[in-house]
């Protein structure tokens, strides 16, 4: 397998080549070690950040701004999403809520990043 890549692990931008010859990739084209990490991470197991929105009961705000604890298995995105579409905030929260503990495993939490309030 032959993979190109821009490297997005610092401003340099590096284009890399990435070949996975047996379980351990070969990477060229990096310029520093954050590169190599990013590559060798994103062709054995890519993870990504997720962030979205809930629906809330509130009148007024009918989405609330969200975001996981940590990244996830990039592969693991749509069941994360299917758990989260179900979620429904029907309470005050400040940003670093935890409003659902182990959506995506047991470490992994799904976070206010915006606030809601109720009170008028």
């Amino acid at each position: 397998m032959n993979k190109k890549m821009i490297c997005i692990a610092c401003p340099r931008g590096c284009a890399m080549t990435v070949n996975l010859e047996g379980d351990e990739p070969v990477i060229r084209g990096n310029q520093c070690s954050r590169g190599l990490d990013y590559a060798r991470q994103e062709i054995l197991q890519p993870l990504r950040m997720l962030t979205t929105t809930v629906k809330t009961t509130h009148p007024d705000y009918p989405r609330l701004p969200v975001r996981l604890s940590c990244d996830i298995p990039k592969d693991s995105l749509l069941e994360c999403m299917r758990l989260i579409n179900r979620v429904r905030v029907d309470h005050d929260c400040l940003p670093g809520d935890v409003l659902v503990s182990g959506v995506a495993g047991e470490l992994v939490n799904l976070i206010a990043t915006g606030d809601l309030s109720y009170d008028a």
